[in-house]
């Protein structure tokens, strides 16, 4: 049976440089929303969404969330464009061997792919797209869908049924690539198989936590195929 493979995109397929995120979304912050945030009142970003994010940094000032819907777009459409200029090589670093790895899935007749990230819709292509990765991928779930990430994987589903015109994934032959808890929790809350994308120092937190499958990065391609051959035998 042919395999869904969702991917996670920040620590998973590419890293960006320490400071950017956070800082273009202070600015966008107070330009779209008229409201100042300091470094040290932001929520952390890792594992969560783009608009879990947006409502934190809402709830750390005491800023009312119900002022955030309406200007939602502006503020997607304007931190685009400030993050368009740090999607060069200079400030995202791809996960080893993940080129290599996305060609041979795009390829493969075994697997499906698609997306399951906090980042916003236009900003997970635009980060992709850095290093032309988004010609893999067509659809998924975005931060800017929900602001809950286990309600995400879902959604994604969902989408890719509908492109390909066919009930054809499920559950059960689903796999969350992810580098966070927050992947391994969003996967364990929809029943699906989960690989993380580790450093080796915290595989056994990972190990505690039931992750069905880690590995450090993509350089070995016959180990990832392995291990996708191990979990779906489970």
């Amino acid at each position: 049976m042919k395999k869904l493979l969702l991917f996670d995109i920040d620590g998973t397929i590419l890293n960006m440089k320490m400071g950017v995120s956070k800082n273009i979304f202070i600015d966008t912050f107070f330009d779209i929303y008229g409201q100042t945030i300091y470094l040290d009142q932001m929520p952390r970003f890792s594992g969560n969404t783009d608009l879990q994010i947006l409502n934190q940094m809402a709830d750390a000032i005491g800023y009312d969330r119900k002022y955030i819907t309406p200007k939602l777009d502006d503020f997607w459409n304007l931190k685009l464009e400030r993050f368009k200029q740090y999607c060069t090589s200079e400030y995202i670093d791809l996960i080893p061997g993940v080129d290599n790895l996305l060609e041979t899935l795009k390829s493969s007749k075994e697997y499906e792919l698609s997306l399951v990230t906090g980042n916003s819709v236009k900003n997970a292509f635009q980060k992709l797209s850095s290093y032309k990765l988004d010609r893999y991928f067509i659809d998924g779930a975005f931060g800017n869908d929900n602001s809950e990430r286990n309600l995400l994987p879902p959604i994604a589903l969902s989408r890719v049924n509908n492109r390909i015109g066919n009930s054809l994934y499920f559950s059960s032959n689903t796999v969350i690539i992810g580098d966070t808890q927050s992947d391994l929790v969003a996967a364990k809350y929809n029943n699906m198989k989960v690989m993380i994308i580790a450093k080796a120092e915290d595989f056994p937190a990972f190990q505690d936590q039931k992750a069905d499958s880690l590995m450090s990065d993509f350089s070995d391609l016959n180990q990832f195929y392995n291990e996708m051959d191990r979990i779906n035998n489970q």
